[in-house]
């Protein structure tokens, strides 16, 4: 079950050295979406996922890192795509007149800089089961359904 967060700003804050999933910049809709694997996982759970929704988004810019393979990413970004270990190192907020300024560094993967006016968080967590020697299958722990670990919230 994919539940809200009321305190989406502490959500944020909170994500230092959570594993970068994805992330989704649509300038026509002013909108970055950034998934997370979150580390404030329910009772019962193995794997916690955080969606961060960035609305009224602005003068985005992914700032290139010093891993050339993950420099390629500009407006979006699969862990899917990639066998490189990203996470959350460093979050800096500015507060402007009437929205913020974030920088969200993860390392040699470079960082994500823009201005936001709104912020929504939701949480989803899940139990996992080792299938195969590398692969694991995840299942929300509210109702049993399978969770895409590259795609949570699908």
């Amino acid at each position: 079950m994919i539940r809200p967060i009321k305190d989406s700003m502490g959500a944020l804050e909170g994500a230092l050295e959570s594993l970068l999933i994805s992330y989704q910049y649509e300038a026509s809709k002013k909108t970055l979406v950034i998934v997370l694997d979150y580390p404030d996982k329910a009772a019962g759970a193995d794997r916690a996922f955080l969606r961060l929704r960035f609305m009224s988004v602005s003068d985005f810019h992914r700032v290139p890192g010093t891993f050339a393979d993950l420099q390629r990413f500009k407006e979006s970004y699969s862990t899917r795509e990639t066998p490189a270990t990203t996470v959350v190192q460093r979050v800096d907020i500015e507060k402007k007149e009437d929205s913020l300024r974030i920088t969200l560094s993860f390392g040699s993967f470079g960082d994500l800089a823009f201005v936001f006016r709104s912020l929504w968080a939701e949480s989803r967590s899940a139990r996992a089961t080792k299938t195969s020697k590398n692969t694991w299958t995840y299942h929300d722990v509210d109702d049993g359904k399978p969770v895409d670990f590259y795609d949570p919230f699908a």
